[in-house]
């Protein structure tokens, strides 16, 4: 999909120990080696999450200063149908960390960002989408919300939760990966 040229050299030479570079073309993290950028579980303050290994790449290609402090970090490719055991465990490997999701600037990144911040806290609610709306049930509440209102912020507010759970989106574009491939097309 992107060839390693097009990615900030430093970044690959990073994340190399945890990367594998498939014969289709595409990035992975070793399984055997688990979390990217971990050294020491109790060292990471910061824990990204992404749909794959390739938007790790891209987002530090753009945001490098995250790369800075070796073992303050982690970055981790959950796939695009995570569960909550899934994040509840990543979350108990990295007692000290603050998890922060990279998802994509759409609909479906949104859903996501809402979905771990409550599975980061053991809870979970339905989403489906009808008519251009979002219908979240969450406990005992039901709310419809306009697709371009809705966001993680819009969420927290209706349902009146809180969480530390922060997210970052990518400026103009609706993923990292496409700004890099926007970027390469220039």
């Amino acid at each position: 999909m992107h060839e390693s040229g097009s990615i900030d050299q430093k970044v690959l030479d990073f994340f190399n120990p945890w990367l594998d570079y498939t014969v289709h073309g595409s990035w992975s993290f070793l399984p055997q080696r688990g979390i990217a950028g971990l050294l020491q579980p109790v060292m990471v303050r910061q824990h990204l999450l992404f749909y794959s290994a390739l938007d790790a790449l891209c987002f530090c290609h753009f945001q490098p200063i995250w790369l800075q402090r070796p073992g303050s970090c982690a970055f981790s490719a959950i796939g695009f149908q995570p569960t909550s055991g899934q994040v509840q465990e990543l979350k108990n490997q990295l007692p000290n960390a603050r998890t922060i999701g990279v998802f994509d600037d759409d609909l479906c990144g949104k859903v996501l960002d809402c979905k771990v911040a409550l599975w980061l806290m053991g809870r979970d609610a339905n989403f489906d989408y009808a008519k251009d709306m979002v219908n979240i049930h969450y406990r005992d509440k039901e709310f419809s919300i306009p697709e371009p209102e809705f966001s993680l912020h819009r969420f927290r507010m209706l349902f009146g939760f809180r969480s530390a759970f922060r997210t970052i989106k990518p400026q103009a574009h609706t993923s990292f990966t496409t700004m890099l491939a926007h970027r390469k097309r220039a």
